[in-house]
């Protein structure tokens, strides 16, 4: 049916014309906040690389998907949500509690769901284990455990790349900067969405820094800061101009690769 590739493509070309990958410049809008998270990861690179090995996953794709947290992430705010989520949580599920929390900024719910996915998919028979996912207080304290670790939270999002992976064959298919951006929606949007989904949903900006959202707020697409700090890492010395330059013209050839896939 070639004709609704072309449609679907030309439709995505619409799309992008609200993106904002071509004119931002991320680093320069974070300004201090992308500093502090881009030194966090530096810092912190080779403990969370052995995290992601064991589970064969790119270490510097693993951070692109997360690193928007990193940029929003509060001390502050991060321990009272740790709070609530240790007394509350704990004693009655996600509806008592659902807060992020940690440096990734993973939810409860999250971490029940990569479980659940996890115990059900062969990986959980190639790696030798599983988890807990009974609904009482026991597994749910284990499970904030977990999240209350960076080696945990590395786990659970080198889990949830394997098993975007499993779900999604299509990701094998692509380049290693539109990998990241299908990731870091998945990781933002919606743990199950669609290959279309991703592909439809991945230029929308809903992402911001401010605790409270208000009418005033100014929004951001999560994907396209994900793959500014990957291109950044994978490209530190490229030029801004010529970068952006680079990732128009691929940003056409990718539009015409993803319509091969559906």
């Amino acid at each position: 049916m070639p004709n609704v590739k072309y449609i679907y493509m030309l439709w995505l070309l619409l799309v992008m014309g609200n993106a904002t990958v071509f004119s931002v410049n991320y680093p320069k809008v974070f300004g201090s906040d992308w500093t502090d998270a881009e030194r966090y990861v530096i810092e912190h690179h080779e403990a969370w690389k052995k995290e992601f090995d064991v589970f064969g996953v790119d270490a510097r794709l693993a951070e692109a998907v997360v690193f928007p947290e990193l940029i929003r992430y509060s001390f502050w705010k991060d321990e009272i949500e740790k709070v609530a989520v240790n007394g509350l949580y704990v004693k009655k599920g996600s509806d008592g509690a659902d807060f992020s929390v940690g440096r990734f900024q993973m939810k409860p719910s999250f971490a029940e769901k990569v479980e659940r996915t996890w115990n059900s998919s062969p990986l959980a028979q190639e790696y030798g284990f599983s988890f807990n996912i009974a609904d009482n207080v026991e597994a749910r304290r284990s499970r904030v455990l977990r999240l209350g670790t960076e080696e945990g939270q590395c786990r659970y999002l080198a889990i949830f790349i394997r098993l975007q992976e499993l779900r999604l064959p299509q990701l094998a298919k692509v380049s290693r900067k539109q990998k990241v951006r299908l990731l870091a929606t998945a990781y933002n949007r919606s743990f199950s969405a669609s290959w279309l989904s991703l592909c439809q949903i991945q230029y929308e900006r809903h992402f911001h820094t401010d605790v409270i959202k208000t009418r005033s707020t100014q929004l951001y697409c999560y994907a396209d800061i994900a793959e500014s700090f990957f291109k950044k890492c994978s490209n530190p010395n490229t030029n801004l101009a010529e970068a952006l330059c680079l990732s128009y013209f691929r940003e056409l050839y990718t539009l015409t690769s993803l319509t091969s896939l559906l």
